[in-house]
């Protein structure tokens, strides 16, 4: 792309969404170490994958998205009739071709308000036929492809449905039709009310949400007897709990200049477990801190515990260092489950996880520090309870990733809901199930 982007220099230290357009344009960047020409490829297409993301999960409109104006928040940073045609092509190559229709018809209109400057309306129009006719193909297969799945599919669907409406009907939880909440929900359905959440739309019922309390707790510890926590309740089985202030303005600013220097690309767990790897689910940069690093890593680690009433004692393997991530505009992480070893085979456990990790047994809870507020997105939803915890400057999110029983809890599943506006800090420590056998005791039943 060969785009005169200087004009928009001045915006760059008090707009972020600069950055994401610099990057997406590749012609005009610096040179950095080694004499790497800045942005790189990567960046390109990491900034053109951010603006799909962000479109998608919120539903963005198009022709205010490309003035600047981002979910309400007016930015400097607007795109010409090459970058949308560059934002079509991608969205193209990833099989999204009502986005790059859309994505063309927007180039299309600001080539002629542009006279014809960075891109003419006639080679505009190639690419707008060709998705036109590839999206018309796509209808047809996926229409010949349904009649053939069709009965197969409706008796077990029907079964299905019937029993989740059962269950949702007994809890009195849902809320509205179109989105189904329970444990065990199809990869679709996790996905819009997934996206639903990070919208901010209610998923759950007035009636449930009105059981639903903020109040002053001690935990049981009576280190907190005359400074109770503030809980706020977000869902009952299984328990989210969020704790407000429970971090000052100096600590927070403490953790993230000792976190600064180790940021790097987040990794998550290979493919059957083994090793790490670069994430593309998870676009953010984490950083891991040893309670002997700094008191007040210590400090923190000893809070979690009171706060959940689990042991932290990472010394004993009773909990991971802890993390602290950032994420940028369009950073985000899909819909996961935290735990690590419940949903492995034996196979599995055997070759491909270390066996200090067997020791330590698998991640019991997670507790997670909000070290910033967000402008606009980057709420933790749980597309299965039908709930999201938005981040609050030194609030803290709490829950259990299994089940009294040691069985993994399904419904857990979360996701980072991708920044819009503003950069999401946060730090994770994640507890394992190794010095917990007398803090949190097994049930009765196998399903507790």
């Amino acid at each position: 792309l060969t785009v005169d982007w200087r004009h928009l220099q001045d915006f760059a230290k008090n707009d972020p969404w600069i950055d994401v357009v610099e990057a997406m344009r590749g012609s005009g960047g610096g040179v950095g170490g080694m004499g790497v020409r800045l942005p790189r490829e990567e960046d390109l297409q990491g900034a053109a994958q951010a603006l799909v993301r962000l479109h998608d999960v919120y539903d963005l409109n198009m022709t205010q998205l490309v003035r600047g104006n981002v979910w309400g928040v007016q930015s400097a940073a607007e795109l010409t009739a090459q970058d949308c045609l560059y934002m079509g092509k991608h969205s193209f190559n990833l099989g999204l071709y009502p986005r790059a229709i859309q994505w063309f018809e927007e180039a299309y209109t600001l080539a002629g308000l542009e006279g014809n400057v960075t891109i003419t309306q006639e080679q505009v129009n190639l690419f707008l036929n060709t998705a036109i006719k590839s999206y018309e193909e796509s209808i047809a297969e996926h229409n010949e492809a349904a009649v053939l799945h069709e009965q197969d599919d409706l008796s077990a669907r029907l079964e299905e449905e019937e029993e989740e409406e059962e269950e949702q009907e007994a809890e009195g939880k849902q809320k509205d039709p179109r989105h189904r909440l329970g444990s065990v929900l199809s990869q679709g359905e996790d996905a819009d009310n997934f996206q639903a959440l990070c919208r901010g739309e209610q998923l759950l019922s007035d009636e449930y949400l009105a059981t639903l309390t903020c109040f002053y707790d001690w935990r049981g510890e009576p280190y907190l007897r005359l400074m109770p926590a503030k809980v706020e309740r977000l869902h009952w089985n299984p328990e989210l709990l969020s704790f407000h202030h429970v971090l000052t303005d100096g600590e927070i600013t403490r953790i993230q200049h000792i976190a600064q220097p180790m940021l790097s690309r987040a990794m998550v767990q290979g493919p059957q477990g083994k090793g790490n790897t670069v994430s593309n689910t998870r676009t953010s940069k984490v950083g891991w801190m040893d309670d002997l690093l700094d008191p007040l890593v210590g400090k923190l680690g000893h809070r979690i515990s009171l706060l959940s009433g689990l042991s932290t004692d990472v010394g004993a393997e009773h909990a991971e260092l802890m993390q602290v991530a950032n994420y940028g505009i369009g950073g985000h992480y899909n819909p996961h489950h935290d735990y690590l070893l419940v949903d492995k085979t034996e196979d599995e456990l055997q070759h491909n996880i270390h066996p200090r990790e067997l020791v330590m047994g698998d991640r019991i809870a997670t507790f997670m520090f909000y070290l910033s507020d967000v402008t606009r997105g980057g709420a933790t939803a749980f597309p299965r309870l039908g709930t999201a915890v938005w981040p609050a400057r030194g609030s803290a999110a709490f829950w259990y990733n299994l089940k009294r029983s040691g069985h993994g809890d399904v419904s857990t599943l979360h996701g980072a809901c991708p920044v819009v506006h503003g950069s999401k800090w946060v730090s994770n420590k994640w507890i394992r199930e190794r010095g917990q056998f007398l803090r949190r005791k097994c049930g009765l039943s196998p399903d507790e």
